[in-house]
């Protein structure tokens, strides 16, 4: 049975509180001004009420801040809140359903300059044609881009319809382009899912993009296949998963493990001194397709945050737990939504915790073993970098020992709303 996060009532990003309209307030009563300043009003009251560090951030005279934007950013406490923010409901919705306006690819330049696909989702245009990991994309229009070109700029704006000529090369360097339109994609969350085997032992691999609501039909489709193929341990690629809804978090926990953790303690939420009725434990609740496997190698990033660290947090208490690629983000705090007219407040609420009370991780979860991101082969490619560390943990309980150069981190740890927009996501 699945558990419903509204009902619930707890989302590690997200929970929506339909509420705090105001009689007159609404912005088609012409008054873009006053709609602002009254949007500004609800958010300092309910940070002096919810907000996790409501006691120690800086008291400011609210009637000096134009809009909620303004004030968020007087009001959050630093330099532990990189996350807390204020967006518009209709994009945090789009957010929830997994949906955007683009291409449907996330792309990234590699050491030499060549901007490379990510990833492509199901619905975009480029998927048909066999697009993948690790193509790389020559010309936009004509223009052939090189180091210094701006991928984004060049397919223009995030508006249906909006046409280009992009032309690609393969991963066996075959040169052909397409004509392609943007459009609303919907995105899929689970990006690939195949077995693999280790010395007779059978290993389900999954790379999983974002926790949202479509994830659950892609989680019963996965497991259930991880489940006849009789999965053993697993390998969950989070390298480009900034998080999402708890709800959905607590599923896959659900699907990991088994019986052994059945109506054990998963993870607790701690609110702050005014809201400690809103604390609450959740427990593991074994699925049909539960796989329940021994250990889990999850393959992280700086782009891995909030529900995948917790994921990782939450289950190293009752399985093995390794991690392989870099340092994740850092975020074991939580957010509810709290709309006001065509406004969103994401401030943050609660702190996340395991079963042995341990959720502090506001520096990242370190890389048991360090490796960078090898944007130039496909996922399933056992000789991908972070992949065959993975394998060879699996394989002989410990890893190689070999030294890789780091992969990127940013100097300055980017607010979370920019994690979230996904700035590589066409």
């Amino acid at each position: 049975m699945r558990i419903n996060g509204i009902a619930r009532g707890f989302l590690l990003i997200i929970i929506l509180l339909s509420a705090f309209f105001l009689a007159g307030c609404e912005k088609d009563n012409g008054n873009k001004l006053n709609s602002d300043i009254d949007a500004r009003n609800e958010l300092y009251n309910l940070m002096n009420e919810w907000y996790y560090w409501y006691d120690v951030m800086p008291q400011v005279d609210k009637e000096l801040y134009k809009d909620p934007y303004e004030l968020l950013e007087a009001m959050r406490y630093l330099p532990d809140d990189h996350y807390s923010f204020v967006a518009p409901r209709e994009y945090i919705e789009n957010m929830l359903e997994g949906k955007y306006i683009g291409y449907g690819f996330a792309h990234r330049k590699d050491t030499e300059g060549n901007s490379r696909i990510l990833y492509v989702y199901k619905d975009s245009p480029l998927y048909p044609h066999g697009i993948r990991r690790g193509y790389i994309i020559t010309k936009i229009n004509g223009i052939t881009l090189d180091a210094s070109s701006n991928l984004s700029a060049l397919l223009g704006a995030n508006e249906i319809g909006i046409t280009n000529t992009i032309e690609f090369k393969s991963l066996t360097d075959s040169v052909f382009e397409l004509t392609v339109a943007k459009k609303e994609i919907q995105k899929n969350s689970v990006l690939h899912y195949d077995t693999l085997d280790v010395n007779g032992k059978t290993i389900g691999h999954m790379v999983y993009d974002e926790f949202i609501q479509p994830s659950y039909d892609e989680f019963d489709e996965t497991f259930a296949w991880f489940k006849s193929a009789g999965v053993e341990e697993m390998i969950v690629d989070l390298r480009y998963n900034p998080g999402g809804l708890t709800d959905v978090l607590t599923y896959l926990a659900n699907l990991i493990t088994g019986p052994g953790t059945d109506g054990l303690l998963f993870l607790s939420y701690q609110h702050n001194n005014k809201k400690t009725n809103y604390n609450v434990n959740i427990l593991f609740e074994q699925q049909a397709s539960s796989v329940n496997v021994s250990r889990v190698v999850f393959i992280t990033s700086p782009g891995t945050a909030s529900a995948s660290e917790a994921l990782i947090n939450c289950l190293s208490p009752y399985i093995d737990v390794k991690t392989v690629g870099d340092s994740t983000y850092g975020k074991p705090v939580g957010m509810y939504i709290f709309t006001y007219s065509d406004w969103a407040f994401l401030p943050i609420v609660f702190k996340i915790v395991n079963a042995n009370g341990m959720g502090d991780y506001f520096f990242g979860i370190p890389a048991d073993c360090e490796c960078p991101d090898d944007i130039t082969r496909s996922f399933n490619d056992r000789e991908e970098v972070c992949l065959k560390e993975a394998l060879y943990y699996i394989e002989n309980g410990s890893f190689s020992g070999r030294k890789y150069a780091r992969s990127f981190i940013p100097e300055k740890k980017p607010d979370y709303k920019d994690l979230l927009r996904k700035k590589y996501l066409q």
